[in-house]
This record gives C-alpha cells, sequence and structure tokens, in this order.
C-alpha cells in the first residue's frame, strides 16, 4: 500500500507542475470576481492532476477491480463534465441531470446502493423499492456538499482527505483490505494537491481543483463511504453523516437558510462556514485550522461509534442535533451575512 501512496503523490505533483504551464493556454484558469478571495487568475487544474494520480496509482497496485473500474470511469465523465463548467458555466439543471445519470450507472453497476437506514428506531428499515431513489439523492447531495465548500485555499482539500482518513480506519478496523487501494491512491492524490493549494506551504493557493475536481472527488467518496455499510465492515449507514462531516452540515445549513430567503438552494453567495469565520475576522489559514480540526473532531466521533458499535439511533440523532445547534447558533448572522454577499456579488 505504501508503493500506491508514494506513486499517486509523485504522479499528482508531477502532473501539477506540468497542467500549470498551459493552464492559461487553454483557459484552465479561475478568474478572480466579486464572491472570490483569490486576486490573480488561478489555473485550476488540480482536479485533473488528482485524477491522473489516482488511476495511474490504481493501475499499479492492480485495484481496478470491476466495480472501482466502473467508478472511475464515472469520475472520468464526471471530470470533462467539470472541466466544462470551469470554462462554460453550465447551468445548475444541467449539471444536476449530468451527475443523477452518472450516480445511477455508479449505484447500479458497481454496487453503491443504500438498502437500509440502519437501526433508527429499534429495528433495521429497509428501504426495498426507495433504495435507488435514496441512494441517488444522497450520491448528488455528498457531491454538491464538497462543491460548495470549496471556497477557500486548502479547505475542500482537507475535508476529503479527512473523511478519506476516517472511512479507511474504519476499513482498517473491519479488516477487510479489498478497498485500500482506492484509499492509499485518494490520501495520496489529496496530499500532493494540498502541498500547491494549501497555505500551510504556500503563501497562496498555486493551483484550485476546480469544479472539475469537487464533483469527481464527492462522486468517489460518496461510493467509497457507502461500501463501509456493506458486507463484513456493516456499519450504520447514518455514520456516513459524521464522516461527511463539515461539507454536509454547512451545505444543509446553508441551502436551509437561501428557502427560508425564498432564494434559490443553488443560488451562490458569502454565507458558508468558511464565509462566518472570516465575517469574526479569522484569516484563511485560521479558518482553515478550525475546519481541519472541526471535521477530524467529526470523523473522530464517527470511527468511535463505528468501534462501540453504538446502535443507529444514537448516531443519527446526535448528528442531527448537533446540526441543529450549528444552524440556531449561527442564525443572527444569517442576515447580515446574506445581505452582504448580496451587496457584494449581486447574486
Amino acid at each position: 500500500m505504501l508503493l500506491t501512496y508514494i506513486v499517486s503523490v509523485l504522479v499528482c505533483v508531477f502532473s501539477i507542475i506540468l497542467l500549470r504551464k498551459v493552464a492559461h493556454q487553454i483557459g484552465a484558469v479561475d478568474e478572480p470576481d466579486g464572491r472570490k478571495q483569490h486576486e490573480q487568475a488561478t489555473p485550476t487544474v488540480g482536479g485533473l492532476a488528482m485524477f491522473i494520480a489516482v488511476f495511474a496509482a490504481l493501475l499499479i497496485s492492480d485495484g481496478l477491480n470491476d466495480n472501482v473500474e466502473i467508478l472511475m470511469g464515472c469520475a472520468a465523465t464526471l471530470l470533462i463534465l467539470g472541466i466544462w463548467d470551469d470554462k462554460h458555466n453550465l447551468s445548475v439543471t444541467s449539471r444536476m441531470m449530468m451527475q443523477i445519470i452518472l450516480v445511477l450507472v455508479v449505484i447500479v453497476d458497481a454496487r453503491g446502493t443504500v438498502r437500509h437506514l440502519g437501526n433508527l428506531f429499534g429495528v433495521d428499515i429497509p428501504l426495498g423499492i426507495f433504495a435507488i431513489p435514496f441512494t441517488v439523492l444522497s450520491f448528488v447531495g455528498g457531491i454538491n456538499a464538497f462543491n460548495m465548500i470549496d471556497g477557500a485555499d486548502g479547505i475542500a482539500g482537507f475535508m476529503a482527505l479527512i473523511t478519506t482518513l476516517g472511512v479507511t480506519t474504519i476499513i482498517y478496523v473491519s479488516g477487510n483490505t479489498e478497498l485500500l487501494p482506492l484509499a492509499w491512491a485518494l490520501i495520496g492524490a489529496l496530499g500532493g494537491f494540498l502541498l500547491f493549494n494549501s497555505r500551510f506551504l504556500v503563501k497562496r493557493a498555486w493551483v484550485f481543483m476546480g469544479n472539475a475536481g469537487s464533483l469527481w472527488l464527492g462522486l468517489v467518496l460518496c461510493w467509497f463511504t457507502a461500501q463501509i455499510t456493506k458486507n463484513s465492515i456493516s456499519a450504520e449507514p447514518a455514520l456516513v453523516l459524521w464522516l461527511f462531516g463539515i461539507p454536509l452540515i454547512d451545505t444543509l445549513t446553508v441551502m436551509i437558510r437561501r428557502i427560508k430567503s425564498k432564494r434559490s438552494p443553488f443560488r451562490g453567495d458569502r454565507t458558508h462556514i468558511h464565509h462566518v469565520l472570516e465575517y469574526n475576522r479569522l484569516s484563511v489559514k485560521q479558518t482553515m485550522l478550525v475546519l481541519i480540526f472541526a471535521q477530524l473532531v467529526l470523523n473522530g466521533i464517527g470511527v468511535f461509534l463505528y468501534v462501540t458499535h453504538a446502535p443507529g439511533f444514537v448516531v443519527f440523532f446526535s448528528f442531527l442535533l448537533l446540526m441543529a445547534v450549528y444552524y440556531y447558533r449561527l442564525r443572527h448572522f444569517s442576515e447580515s451575512l446574506v445581505a452582504g454577499s448580496l451587496r457584494s456579488a449581486g447574486s
């Protein structure tokens, strides 16, 4: 597994260095505007570099079994969609339709379907005919959670990395090694990307993952986390909520806030959690540290709940309580944030 990790890191690093040289020529750059923090055009080739790294590492480690092969094929299609979206700004409807189609392929052909809700009320709740619709909704929500959290240097990369580490820990504890090549390939690619994106090592991000990166990463992480609810691992499905952690809490609360304000839940603004922290005068680096710590804590709780075999209703309702506390604790910021967002971005 060490070889898988090393190959993934090195391929990602070299791919970013090479792709940055041509990014401006092919138009793969993110131009600054009213809603964005960066002041210079920044290459958006991080997502492509990470995909190349993961794919190369899986080839070397023989990790491309039938299910993972289908998953990576759909991820590649979502990557292309993201590259096109970064350049041409596709409509929400177009993005959603493509996501739904690709998610359907993954959950049906790559065995990603969640077939039960776990023990929420003292008895296991099977989904039956609702299994596929529920899984599609969950996957599309997860994909967009990572896409929407990608609003400040390093945040989306670290959130994805910590989620992957949480899932990998559960896999190790369960003794199931089938998914480890994909786990180490993801960890390596994200580590290589963060060398160029995190402000711990660079003054400003040299490269972004772009929609191309956040979309395919979201798909792979949704499938990856769904696997721990199956076979020998048999984690409670609600455990996935803790592993997704900050991106999920942030996306759900922001969408609820937008709907209550009678705006589209998909209409961009500056009301995400990193904007809340900025509102409280935290720097980008401080914001990143706070969110990394919070994501580590949530994933640590998730691993603890798995190891202690906590009942499904404890796993689910404790997360629901946490999200409710977060939402109501920050509700007094919402009006100021929304007003400021609409004034600065006109969106």
